[in-house]
C-alpha cells in the first residue's frame, strides 16, 4: 500500500476462526492418586514414576540417567534421551542439580543394589542390550497396563510433570524453587504446569470474602 502497489490492504479481511472443539481440561493427579499409582508398579517403574510425580524430572531426562549422576540427595541432568538419540539437556535451565524426595532416595537405593554396578557411565535405566530403554517401550508395557487396572491410565508423564508443580504449589514452594527443581522458567511453571484446583479458587474467594468482612 505504501508504495502504491495495490489500494487496500487485503490482511483486513482475515479473521481467527472459533475452535470447534473446546480445549481438553489439563489434569493432574491427587496425592492419594499419585500414592496409587506408584503403589501398583514394579521396582524401576516405580522409581521412573517418583522421578517424575515428585522430583518434577522429565522423562527424556530420567532415561537418560548414569549412574554417575547420583551425587547423594540429588541428580545431576547433563543429558537427556530424545527420539531414541542421546542429546544435551533441553535448555540451558535444563541442566540443573535435581533435589530427590526421601521416599524416591529409597527407592533408588534399593535400585541401584539391583543394578548391581557402580561403574559412572552405566545407564540407570538399561536395557539387555546397555543402551537406555525408550520411553514408550516401559510405558506402554510395563506401566501403562498396570494404571489401567485402576482406573488411571488417562495419566501421562505430561500429567505426572504437572503434578509436582500443582502439589508443590498448594504445599507454598515458590515459583522460583519450582521452576529451578523443573528446569524451566517461572513463567512456564505458573502458566503451563502448575493448575489451580477448583478446592484453592473457593478457599481464595472465602478468604477474601473473610478479610473483607473483618
Amino acid at each position: 500500500m505504501s508504495e502504491g502497489v495495490v489500494d487496500r490492504n487485503p490482511a483486513t479481511a482475515l479473521y481467527t476462526p472459533r475452535q470447534c472443539q473446546p480445549s481438553q481440561p489439563r489434569r493432574v493427579l491427587t496425592s492419594e492418586e499419585a500414592a496409587q499409582l506408584i503403589g501398583v508398579l514394579d521396582l524401576r517403574e516405580k522409581l521412573i514414576a517418583r522421578l517424575a510425580t515428585w522430583e518434577g524430572m522429565r522423562p527424556g531426562e530420567i532415561l537418560a540417567l548414569q549412574v554417575g549422576d547420583v551425587d547423594g540427595s540429588s541428580v545431576w541432568v547433563r543429558r537427556r534421551l530424545y527420539r531414541g538419540l542421546i542429546d544435551t539437556p533441553k535448555t540451558k535451565r535444563s541442566y540443573r542439580q535435581v533435589a530427590l524426595s526421601q521416599g524416591t532416595l529409597t527407592l533408588l537405593s534399593a535400585w541401584l543394589q539391583e543394578v548391581g554396578t557402580t561403574h559412572p557411565e552405566a545407564w540407570l535405566f538399561s536395557t539387555e542390550n546397555n543402551t537406555p530403554i525408550w520411553r514408550n517401550n516401559v510405558w506402554l508395557r510395563n506401566m501403562q497396563p498396570k494404571l489401567k487396572a485402576i482406573g488411571l491410565d488417562w495419566t501421562t508423564f505430561q500429567v505426572m510433570r504437572r503434578t509436582f508443580a500443582t502439589l508443590s504449589k498448594q504445599a507454598g514452594v515458590d515459583a522460583h524453587t519450582r521452576s529451578a527443581q523443573m528446569g524451566n522458567t517461572v513463567n512456564v511453571n505458573e502458566n503451563e504446569y502448575a493448575i489451580s484446583s477448583f478446592e484453592d479458587r473457593l478457599a481464595a474467594v472465602r478468604r477474601l470474602e473473610t478479610n473483607a468482612v473483618q
